[in-house]
């Protein structure tokens, strides 16, 4: 009966911790309760590049799969994709109700609380110890740039490892259940990257725990919860199989794919290229940011006061008012990254209890958590430790498909937190061990809070506080007495920072010494922990995510207002045409994907091929046309700018913006929807084919790789035939032509991206083969008559992948519900059994 009573205790104290989660959550991002939303970067973006797949979604109510508004097309399965068949995801709907960003700080809170208690962790120290991981920098810096995919896949983490920790320690079914269930809904989130560094995570526990199975002869049960755990991972896999293998699919053609031209060095791999992969790499003094976050300077925007050098350096010789502007936004950072918009700090108590567990903990849970801090530190160095990283980037699978390699940081932030923890839980359980206990504080005060007061007291250890980024401060004419105001207010939060930590760890280790020496109860503890942890990470995370970074919802919902150009653009009612906006960066951009459909556009996966014609003919067509256009001086002029422009006149690109506040350039030579070509030039190879491009004339010929040589074979012209081909119905996923050919088969050339895996071509009704033309295009010989050509967007990696997908989620559903009645079943005759005893 207390046992009963106990555990109902414990449930309501639970529910509680949760509604102080939810609070917290609330107060940080207090602007929520106004009804406002967060104004992010990436946000509009997407927004931007979705335009078009969220009208059409209003519209009918189905998926387009497929989107003309970037990159002159592409398929929408990293964009904005719903997945039907997926029936676990639906039930994360049911928290959608709370708006994010708040949602994924609940996340981050309950869902690593939950971790610790299935890890038996008394309640309060669990609460304690999720507060402490989910006040991450990471994951507030993410929110602050509009990542909230990668949040959100941050969220269930925990819950991953929480199924594979009780699966091997204490319930093999139900903790590959709740593995199975998480892992879909962290797939089911939509960022491969963060799910691949929990896999490498969940892959070093399986080691450990494969050893101390060895050791302790127990490999059978191991090799039981393994077996559970895989088919759970399946089953997971099973349910986004329709996410996943459209991503898988459309992967291999996108920049994260192998390329087809000939490699010009060994920089190039099956995907990314090694230095975009490694130019977002930490170095030793950027690793200490986990613990005084202003090491190397904080971001590239930094705001300080007035007693900052820098102010008083402006105070001086311009006015207090512009010295106040400019001391808002100090470019601090001096790390080696090319950008940095704000550090990476755990938090200086997380920090200290991870060194003293080191100490107070034993066992395969202290060294799987060590091996992970190890691997992930290590792998976080890039190119700073090349020999591993390029070792990973080459052989370990799927490496290569990602980029910011630092990133990997939060499976290491996760591990600390975790061995926090579970060394303040030891320390409860095994108080009256006080001399050793005490021992092994003071070694972890020593090395942790003496390296700390070590850089307060001699700051310049950490280097000399220059970066070479300060070129472009020189440049911009800072004179040397102003760049050595910089480097000293560097040196000061440097210093400042080192000291708070000095503090903070100081004040943690003289908790665990009152409580230890039984002068201090461990409630009051753990709330002075609680309170350090608030102390010490808000005020940094407020810093980079602060209610400014908050809007009226009608603004965040409808990012960009229409310019004087794109309103004239508007204007023009014809189905199909494309824009280049050169007022801003095209290729970095998705303002004009909100409104037109653009030959740029903001995304990270676009098509490797169209990539490539960016690098090789679009980038250099640019430069000619805004060449021409400073030189013109008449009309004549203005007529021939776009001569010649081979690449930008078969994309369609119609209207060039080139002053937002002035009517768009209109672009003659344009070629329109679709046309004909007299002469094919066959090449063998990508190479071949890109190089052809140089100058070419797309009204005359098609550029044609010899694979596809059998479905020209019937390619003829007449010289007296003038054949006309023009659209008469879009969609994004759906063109409609009427062509009207006197004699022969002549090839047409359509302006629409080729992609060969979901879009097939009809001609009344039949389907036929198109091919690629002019490296990036479609084309298709159209034979003699009157005809109707049709282009449907028809993936069947979508249409089959459902099907997996909720055939996979229905398996899942039916376990639960298997072991659930067993379990029920078991503890009824249980107490039938002890009912009879009694």
């Amino acid at each position: 009966m207390m046992t009963k009573i106990k555990a109902n205790r414990n449930i309501f104290i639970g529910f509680g911790i949760i509604l102080l989660f939810i609070l917290i959550s609330f107060t940080y991002f207090s602007p929520q309760l106004e009804g406002k939303q967060l104004d992010a970067h990436d946000l509009s973006t997407f927004r931007g590049g979705a335009k078009e797949l969220s009208d059409y979604r209003a519209e009918t109510g189905e998926e387009a799969l497929w989107t003309n508004s970037m990159f002159g097309g592409m398929p929408s399965f990293l964009l904005s994709t719903k997945y039907p068949g997926n029936l676990i995801a639906k039930v994360q709907s049911a928290i959608d109700i709370i708006p994010r960003p708040a949602r994924y700080l609940i996340l981050m809170f309950s869902l690593f609380f939950v971790l610790t208690l299935l890890l038996k962790v008394n309640l309060w120290v669990s609460a304690v110890g999720a507060i402490a991981y989910g006040m991450f920098s990471f994951f507030f810096v993410i929110i602050d740039s509009g990542h909230m995919t990668k949040a959100h896949t941050l969220t269930y983490m925990a819950l991953v490892v929480g199924g594979v920790l009780l699966a091997y320690k204490r319930n093999a079914f139900w903790g590959s259940l709740l593995a199975a269930f998480s892992l879909s809904w962290m797939l089911s989130a939509n960022h491969p990257q963060m799910t691949y560094y929990a896999g490498i995570m969940v892959i070093i526990i399986g080691l450990t725990y494969l050893v101390a199975a060895i050791k302790e002869k127990t490999l059978p049960a191991f090799l039981k919860a393994s077996a559970l755990l895989v088919v759970a991972a399946l089953l997971a896999v099973g349910t986004n199989f329709s996410r996943l293998s459209t991503t898988y699919e459309y992967g291999k053609y996108s920049m994260r794919g192998e390329s087809e031209l000939t490699p010009q060095d060994d920089n190039q791999t099956s995907g990314l290229d090694k230095s975009y992969i490694l130019d977002y790499s930490y170095d030793l003094g950027e690793a200490m940011t986990a613990f005084i976050p202003r090491f190397k300077g904080g971001g590239m925007a930094e705001p300080l006061g007035e007693e900052s050098e820098v102010y008083q350096f402006f105070a001086k010789n311009q006015g207090k008012a512009q010295a106040r502007q400019i001391s808002q936004n100090l470019p601090l950072y001096w790390g080696t990254q090319p950008i940095s918009s704000a550090p990476f700090y755990y938090g200086a108590v997380l920090c200290f209890l991870f060194v003293l567990g080191l100490f107070v903990l034993k066992g395969k849970d202290k060294w799987w958590i060590v091996a992970v801090v190890v691997v992930s530190f290590l792998l976080s160095l890039g190119k700073n430790l090349g020999f591993l990283s390029h070792f990973m980037v080459d052989y370990f699978p799927f490496y290569n498909k990602f980029r910011d390699v630092k990133n990997i940081i939060v499976i290491q932030q996760f591990a600390m937190a975790l061995m926090g923890v579970l060394a303040v839980k030891e320390i409860y359980l095994n108080r009256e061990n006080q001399k050793e206990l005490l021992n092994k504080l003071k070694y972890s005060w020593f090395i942790v809070g003496g390296l700390a007061l070590v850089f307060a007291v001699l700051p310049g250890l950490a280097g000399d506080f220059r970066t070479p980024s300060d070129l472009r401060l020189v440049q911009a004419g800072w004179p040397e007495q102003l760049m050595e105001a910089l480097r000293a207010d560097r040196r000061m939060v440097l210093r400042t920072d080192a000291f708070k930590t000095f503090l903070f760890v100081s004040i943690a280790a003289g908790v665990i010494w009152l409580y230890l020496k039984q002068k201090i109860k461990a409630t009051y503890a753990l709330l002075i922990w609680a309170l350090l942890i608030f102390v010490d990470l808000w005020p940094v995370n407020k810093r980079y995510l602060n209610n400014d970074d908050f809007v009226a919802a009608r603004k965040a919902e409808v990012p960009f207002t229409p310019s004087v150009a794109d309103q004239e653009i508007l204007k023009d009612k014809s189905l199909e045409y494309r824009v280049l906006n050169l007022s801003v960066s095209p290729f970095n951009d998705a303002s004009t994907s909100y409104f037109h459909h653009s030959i740029g556009g903001y995304h990270g996966a676009k098509m490797k091929r169209y990539q490539e014609l960016i690098e090789f003919e679009i980038s250099p067509e640019i430069q000619t046309l805004g060449s021409r256009l400073q030189q013109v001086s008449t009309q004549a002029d203005m007529d021939a700018v776009f001569d010649g422009l081979g690449v930008l006149n078969m994309l369609n690109t119609k209207y060039v913006i080139y002053n937002p506040k002035a009517a768009p350039l209109f672009n003659s030579q344009a070629l329109g929807n679709a046309w004909f070509v007299k002469d094919i030039k066959l090449v063998q190879n990508a190479d071949e084919e890109i190089a052809a491009l140089e100058g070419f004339d797309p009204t005359a010929e098609a550029i044609v790789d010899e694979r596809f040589s059998d479905a020209i074979s019937l390619v003829s012209f007449s010289p007296g035939n003038q054949p006309v081909i023009e659209l008469k119905e879009y969609q994004p996923n759906y063109l409609k032509y009427e062509a009207t050919v006197g004699e022969g088969t002549p090839l047409a050339v359509f302006s629409e991206i080729y992609y060969p895996k979901g879009w097939n071509a009809y001609l009344d009704g039949q389907l036929v083969e198109h091919v690629r033309a002019n490296y990036v295009l479609r084309a298709m010989p159209v034979p003699q008559g009157i005809h109707e050509i049709e282009f449907k967007f028809e993936p069947q990696s979508y249409v089959i992948g459902n099907r997996i997908s909720l055939a996979s989620s229905l398996i899942l559903i039916l376990a639960l519900l298997a072991v659930g009645f067993v379990e029920i079943k078991k503890k009824t005759k249980n107490e039938e059994e002890t009912s009879g005893e009694a």
